[in-house]
C-alpha cells in the first residue's frame, strides 16, 4: 500500500483515484493465515498421538518430580519449561484506568484509528508504528531510552528514526512516560521530553513495554527452580535450571526471545533430557530483527560492545545503494561489519536495507565456527542483487 500510494509513479505506474485500507480485509488474512499455522501445529501432535499424550490446563508443579496439571497430578521423570513470556504492565500513573492496546489486542481491530500513541521504542513499538502510520493513522511513537532499539547500533537506529519521520511519524526518544489519562474520549500521554511535561493527545494508546518470564503460576519455588530478573528462569549452558533434571527453553528464560531462538533451544533440551548427550548452547551468532522498512537486521557484537569487552576491531560500512537498490527505488539505509583486528573474524554484523532480514543470513552462516570476514569479501556475488552490498561492506573492512 505504501509503495503504491507513494512511489508508483517513478516506476511509470499510474493511478486514479484514492488508495484506501480496509482494515477487516487486512484482519481475516491475518487470522487465516495464523490460523492455518496453528492448525499445522495440532495436526503434527495427533500424527505423533502414539508417542505423544497432549493435555491442556494450568500446569503447577506440586515437587519436583510432580505436577498438578488441573485433572489430577501427574508423576515425571524429567522435565522441560516451554512457558513462554507474557506482556508486562509498566508502572505508569493512571494505566489501570483506561483501555489500551497491546501488540495482540492491536491484531484484531474492526477499525482504524484516526491516531494512535505508541509507548516503547523497542521492537514491537517501532514495528506497529509503522504500520500503523501506513495504514492511515497519526501516529507518535515515545522511547524512553536515549535511542530506537536499544542495544543496537547507534548510528543505524538514528537513521531508522530519520525515516520513520519522513513518513511523518512523531518520533520522540529519551521521553519517559509520566502518567495517562481519558479526557473528552481521547487518550492524553504526559511524557517528559527534553526535562519539559508535554502532553500528546490521541484515539488510541498502544503499550509495547517489555516482557517478563510467564512463570508466576507455575510453582517453580515448590520445584526447587530458581528464577532471575522479571521471573525468568535461570539455565545453565545445558538448559538445565536449578534442578538437574528439568530444563528450560524459549522465552521463560529470558536473553534473545525470540523463536527461532526457542526451536534451536527444543532439540538440544531434549537430546539432553532423553539421551543425556550434554549438548550446550551457542548464542554467539544470533540473528535478530525488526521488522520495519527498511528492516532493521543484526547478529553478533556492536562496535561498542566489541571495544567494552577489549576487541581491537576494523569496521566496514557501506550506504544502502547499491545497483539493486536504485533498481528498486530504495536506497535507504547502511551496512556495518564489526571485524577483530587481529585475526579478521567476524564479531558482528549490522543492517539497515530493504530486506536486511533475509541479506543477515549471509553474514549468520559466515560468523559460524569463527568464520574471517574473507568468507564473504573473497566470494562472488550475483550482478545485481542486493546482497552485493553485504560484499561492499565486507571489502570496506580493511
Amino acid at each position: 500500500m505504501h509503495l503504491v500510494a507513494r512511489e508508483a509513479a517513478q516506476f511509470g505506474v499510474e493511478i486514479s483515484g484514492p488508495i484506501r485500507f480496509n482494515m477487516n480485509v487486512a484482519v481475516a488474512r491475518k487470522d487465516a493465515i495464523v490460523g492455518g499455522i496453528v492448525k499445522n501445529i495440532y495436526r503434527n501432535l495427533e500424527r505423533r498421538s502414539k508417542a505423544i499424550t497432549f493435555m491442556r490446563g494450568q500446569a503447577r508443579f506440586l515437587n519436583d518430580h510432580e505436577i498438578d496439571t488441573g485433572a489430577g497430578r501427574l508423576s515425571f521423570e524429567k522435565a522441560i519449561i516451554a512457558a513462554g513470556a507474557r506482556r508486562v504492565k509498566p508502572p505508569i500513573e493512571g494505566l489501570d484506568d483506561i483501555d489500551y492496546l497491546n501488540n495482540r489486542t492491536a491484531l484484531f481491530l474492526d477499525d482504524l484509528p484516526a491516531s494512535l500513541i505508541v509507548i516503547g521504542g523497542g521492537y514491537v513499538g517501532i514495528e506497529f508504528a509503522q504500520m500503523f502510520a501506513r495504514f492511515g493513522a497519526k501516529v507518535t511513537l515515545l522511547g524512553r531510552n536515549p535511542q530506537l532499539a536499544k542495544g543496537e547500533d547507534p548510528e543505524l537506529t538514528a537513521l531508522l528514526a530519520d525515516y520513520l519521520r519522513e513518513e511523518g511519524i512523531d518520533v520522540y526518544t529519551d521521553t519517559p512516560v509520566l502518567s495517562v489519562r481519558e479526557e473528552r474520549g481521547q487518550k492524553v500521554v504526559t511524557a517528559r521530553v527534553q526535562g519539559v511535561s508535554t502532553e500528546f493527545r490521541a484515539q488510541s494508546l498502544l503499550v509495547a513495554a517489555g516482557r517478563v518470564g510467564a512463570t508466576d503460576e507455575l510453582g517453580l519455588d515448590e520445584a526447587g527452580i530458581i528464577t532471575h530478573g522479571r521471573g525468568f528462569v535461570l539455565v545453565d549452558e545445558q538448559l538445565q535450571t536449578s534442578q538437574p533434571h528439568i530444563w528450560a527453553i524459549g522465552d521463560v528464560k529470558g536473553g534473545w526471545m525470540f523463536t527461532h531462538v526457542a526451536t534451536y533451544d527444543g532439540p538440544i533440551a531434549a537430546l539432553n533430557a532423553v539421551k543425556g548427550l550434554g549438548r550446550t548452547t551457542d548464542y554467539r551468532v544470533v540473528p535478530r530483527a525488526i521488522f520495519s522498512s527498511p528492516t532493521l537486521a543484526a547478529v553478533g557484537l556492536t562496535e561498542a560492545e566489541a571495544r567494552a569487552r577489549g576487541y581491537e576491531v576494523i569496521v566496514g560500512s557501506v550506504r544502502a545503494d547499491g545497483a539493486r537498490a536504485r533498481a528498486i527505488g530504495d536506497r535507504r539505509g547502511r551496512l556495518k561489519v564489526v571485524v577483530d583486528a587481529a585475526n579478521r573474524e567476524i564479531l558482528g554484523f549490522h543492517i539497515l536495507a530493504p530486506h536486511g532480514d533475509d541479506l543477515l543470513h549471509e553474514a549468520v552462516v559466515a560468523m559460524h565456527g569463527h568464520g574471517t570476514i574473507e568468507r564473504i569479501s573473497k566470494s562472488i556475488h550475483i550482478h545485481p542483487t542486493l546482497s552485493e552490498m553485504v560484499k561492499a561492506a565486507a571489502k570496506a573492512a580493511k
